[in-house]
C-alpha cells in the first residue's frame, strides 16, 4: 500500500484547469504538493493509473473528466481503479447529488471518500487521505463495513440511457428509497429481479450516516415472504 507522508505529491485530476489549480492551494495548505493532471486525452483508465502512481504518492479526482475530453470514463472508476491498487485517492465533485445514483454509485464500494467540491479544503483533504489509508491496510470503519441484508425494489426507471433501481433498504433506513444503477445486479438474475416488489439481499453498508455513501454487492434473490419470517 501506497502511504502519504508530508510533502510528498499527490495528484489532481481534473479537467478544468482553474478548478485543479484551487483544489492545488487546499493541497498546499494540507502540507503537501499538488501534482496536476490536467491535459491529454486518456481512453483507458489504466493508463491514467499508471501516470497517477509513477508520479505521485496519492490523488484527488474529479468525477466527471468527459466534458474536456480529459478522459472517456468517470472519475470514480479512476479512484476504484487506483483502490485496487492499494493508492489512496478521494474522489470530489460539485454534482455529488446529481451523479451518485448513477456514475458514482457503480463505483462507490472502491471509494472510500467522497467529497462535495465546496467542502474539498485543506482539513478534509487531510482527514480524507488518513481515511483512504486507514481503509487500505484493512480497518473499515462501521459507515463501510457491509452486511448482507434485504433489498426491496420500489420502481424502475432510466438514467442517461440506462436502466436504474429505486429500493428500500428496510435495515439502513425503512422510509427512504435509494438509488441504483441496474448493472450492479448480476446479468444472471435480472430477468427476474428488476420488477417492482421483488426483494434481494445484498452486500450494503448499512452503517452508512448518508444515502449518498451506500454501496450494493452480491445481490441474490431472497426467498419469497412469509408472515412469520419478518420479510412481509
Amino acid at each position: 500500500m501506497t502511504v502519504i507522508q508530508s510533502n510528498q505529491k499527490i495528484a489532481i485530476v481534473d479537467d478544468e484547469a482553474e478548478l485543479a489549480e484551487a483544489t492545488g492551494w487546499e493541497v498546499e495548505d494540507a502540507g503537501y504538493e499538488p501534482f496536476l493532471v490536467v491535459k491529454g486525452h486518456f481512453t483507458n483508465v489504466n493508463d491514467l493509473a499508471s501516470v497517477i502512481l509513477e508520479n505521485t504518492q496519492g490523488a484527488i479526482c474529479d468525477n466527471r473528466l468527459t466534458n474536456s475530453g480529459l478522459a472517456n470514463f468517470s472519475g470514480a472508476e479512476l479512484v476504484a481503479t487506483l483502490y485496487d491498487l492499494k493508492f489512496p485517492s478521494l474522489l470530489i465533485s460539485q454534482f455529488v447529488e446529481i451523479d451518485t445514483s448513477f456514475s458514482i454509485r457503480k463505483w462507490r464500494q472502491k471509494i472510500p471518500v467522497l467529497l462535495s467540491r465546496d467542502k474539498a479544503n485543506a482539513s478534509s483533504i487531510t482527514k480524507g487521505i488518513e481515511a483512504c489509508q486507514q481503509e487500505l491496510s484493512g480497518h473499515l470503519p462501521i459507515s463501510r463495513k457491509p452486511s448482507r441484508t434485504l433489498v426491496r425494489i420500489v420502481d424502475l426507471d432510466q438514467a442517461s440511457n440506462e436502466p436504474v433501481v429505486d429500493a428500500i433498504i428496510p435495515g439502513w433506513n425503512p422510509d427512504k428509497a435509494v438509488r441504483f444503477p441496474a448493472s450492479l445486479i448480476p446479468e444472471t438474475i435480472q430477468s427476474d429481479a428488476l420488477r417492482k416488489g421483488v426483494r434481494l439481499f445484498a452486500h450494503v453498508n448499512i452503517g452508512a450516516d448518508n444515502a449518498d455513501d451506500l454501496y450494493f454487492d452480491k445481490f441474490e434473490l431472497a426467498p419469497e415472504p412469509d408472515d412469520d419470517d419478518g420479510l412481509a
